[in-house]
């Protein structure tokens, strides 16, 4: 009898990724069959190219139910690959098609290609997952994600809060310069001035009338 010991604190758990629009690339498209085992659907495998998540992989499905074509149709228009109203899709029947795993479509050649996908949040088993909603043509530069931007915003904040204190801090030094500086009187004219020189005061005029007496 064999034992092999397993060691899982070490195994990573990555959260979803955030909602929002990300660059990929196909790594991969397997035939696989769904859980009611009544259609098969393609698995597709995505990796993202660059940002937080970049080498992060999300997947997207795409069921060969005939009422269910219109997305498949859509993703092939997204792609360029769309041959026509009816296509003969090609992969190798070696494998056995089953709901865990399947054969790699080979035709149309989708791998390698470059796209943006539209992830959204979603439930499943209890946990929240990310899940691909759309794919559009070409690569976009993926979107800075809400860990990012919530840290730029929080900087931004911060130095616009700083700022804002620094010009409140200039008033009050500028309100306290005026309360701490005395009072002027205003300056009076030169013509002012001379009448005040000239003309004797009340008190001395009344001393001469007194004298002369």
């Amino acid at each position: 009898m064999v034992y092999h010991t397993v060691n899982f604190g070490d195994v990573e758990e990555f959260e979803p990724l955030p909602p929002g629009e990300y660059a990929v690339e196909v790594s991969k498209v397997e035939v696989r069959r769904n859980k009611a085992d009544d259609a098969d659907y393609l698995n597709w495998e995505f990796v993202v190219l660059d940002g937080d998540y970049e080498n992060r992989r999300l997947w997207f499905i795409t069921s060969l139910k005939p009422t269910a074509l219109f997305r498949l149709k859509s993703v092939f228009e997204q792609l360029d690959v769309l041959d026509g109203d009816e296509m003969e899709l090609e992969y190798d029947d070696d494998q056995e098609v089953t709901q865990s795993s399947g054969p790699r479509l080979l035709y149309p050649d989708v791998e390698g290609m470059e796209a943006t996908v539209k992830v959204k949040s979603d439930m499943y088993d209890g946990k929240e997952r990310s899940k691909v909603d759309d794919l559009y043509t070409g690569r976009k530069k993926s979107r800075k994600t809400t860990r990012t931007a919530a840290a730029e915003s929080r900087t931004k904040r911060v130095r616009s809060q700083s700022r804002d204190e620094e010009e409140y801090d200039d008033e009050d030094e500028d309100e306290e310069e005026e309360e701490e500086s005395p009072r002027r009187e205003p300056r009076k004219s030169k013509s002012e001035s001379r009448e005040r020189e000239t003309t004797p005061s009340r008190s001395r005029r009344n001393s001469e009338r007194r004298r002369l007496r």
